[in-house]
């Protein structure tokens, strides 16, 4: 064999190898995608079952903080986890809170602490380490039940 055939032999190896290459990396790139695309709809079931799940304990909760404080004592806070409720808080809770002047996250956690009704304090803290600004939301709704209004007295500036 010439010089010119056997470079066309090496050649064609070194192309049949890089064929063989890029079909072996495309089907473990096809297996990869089907085994995501398999995991992606298991957890999407599983989403949609807790989702169903938080959706009911939510509803529950929601009437029964109603039956117990009054529809219109009771303020909510929706998350992708769970409510939140909270009521309307004590006079004197929200003096302490007041009087404290600028509040702190600390301030913030026991003032939402003292007015919450769902979910129990374990959860609410499972909550606020997955979805930290649960607090503030919390505390807003805290305040509003107290009777501030933001929009009374951003007008009144």
């Amino acid at each position: 064999m010439n010089h010119k055939g056997q470079a066309m032999d090496e050649t064609n190896a070194a192309m049949t190898d890089l064929d063989t290459r890029l079909a072996k990396a495309r089907e473990r790139t096809r297996a990869a995608e089907a085994k995501r695309a398999q995991a992606e709809e298991k957890s999407a079931g599983a989403r949609a079952v807790e989702a169903a799940e938080i959706e009911a304990d939510d509803a529950e909760a929601i009437a029964q903080a109603e039956d117990d404080h009054g529809a219109h004592r009771i303020a909510i806070v929706r998350t992708a986890i769970g409510c939140v409720i909270v009521k309307r808080p004590h006079p004197a809770v929200y003096k302490r809170f007041r009087d404290r002047g600028e509040a702190k996250t600390a301030d913030l956690d026991a003032l939402v602490r003292k007015s919450l009704v769902y979910p129990d304090a374990q959860r609410f803290d499972r909550m606020i380490e997955e979805l930290p600004a649960t607090l503030d939301h919390a505390a807003n709704k805290v305040v509003e039940l107290a009777g501030f209004k933001a929009k009374e007295v951003a007008g009144k500036s």
